[in-house]
């Protein structure tokens, strides 16, 4: 045997080391990717109120299933793959999935993806009842405008993963079930509205009530005061809808 010949014998077997090694570790790299991964969470939640959960970075192969687990269990249910939500701590463009329950009770919220890099996820939800969500979830929660972050970002692996979360939807109970008041700025919106259609409807019935006094006034006049009424009533309930519920800025 040469002197030669045995360097190179160590450098063949060698090299057919590290292939075999680069070939275990794809091999478990590939099969780390493939393997079923679970991630199992419960909330409590108010009936109305939209659940929100945020993938960042953004997705491939997203499905969503929500089920009821009674009969007449209702809900509202969307997805955007490319959503860039103001509220949302993780600050970039995420996958985001709504559902809004209508009904109490219990719903089995499952999502299904694949990640190819490290992904994170926060769960959220958009309320006006605060203090149902402080006396469920403690001070944990971080409140902005009307979303609630329930729970800070996770960070989970590459790989097909299944979030599955048991929704627990509760009633409005008479202690929450309260008129909703919009926001001081739409307060004042709304105040300027009823109080110009209080105005109006203050000047024609006192017009009508004096003139009365003088002479006989028509059925016709007392049905247009009467109409006048409902119409100002219908425009002032709308204003307040529009002022608390859309000017408010949900979804």
């Amino acid at each position: 045997m040469s002197a030669l010949s045995l360097p190179r014998k160590y450098l063949i077997l060698i090299t057919i080391s590290i292939l075999v090694l680069q070939s275990i570790f794809i091999e478990t790299c590939s099969s780390e990717k493939e393997r079923f991964n679970a991630e199992r969470q419960k909330m409590d939640l108010l009936q109305n109120d939209i659940f929100t959960i945020y993938l960042n970075p953004q997705v491939e192969n997203i499905s969503v299933k929500c089920r009821p687990l009674r009969s007449n269990g209702a809900f509202d249910l969307t997805i955007s793959t490319k959503y860039l939500d103001p509220y949302s701590t993780l600050g970039r463009e995420v996958s985001a999935i709504w559902v809004q329950p209508s009904e109490p009770g219990i719903y089995n919220f499952t999502v299904n993806f694949v990640s190819n890099k490290s992904w994170e996820y926060m769960l959220g939800v958009y309320t006006r009842n605060f203090d149902f969500y402080r006396e469920y979830y403690g001070q944990r929660i971080s409140i902005t405008n009307f979303y609630v972050e329930l729970q800070p970002a996770l960070t989970r692996h590459p790989g097909n993963w299944t979030i599955n979360i048991i929704l627990r939807i509760h009633s409005l109970s008479p202690s929450i079930s309260y008129i909703t008041l919009p926001t001081p700025v739409n307060s004042a919106i709304l105040i300027a509205v009823v109080g110009f259609l209080a105005y109006i409807d203050i000047f024609i019935l006192l017009d009508t009530y004096f003139k009365s006094k003088k002479e006989i006034v028509s059925h016709t006049r007392w049905i247009i005061v009467a109409v006048a009424l409902l119409i100002s009533a219908y425009v002032a309930y709308q204003t307040y809808n529009f002022a608390t519920f859309t000017l408010s800025g949900g979804i």
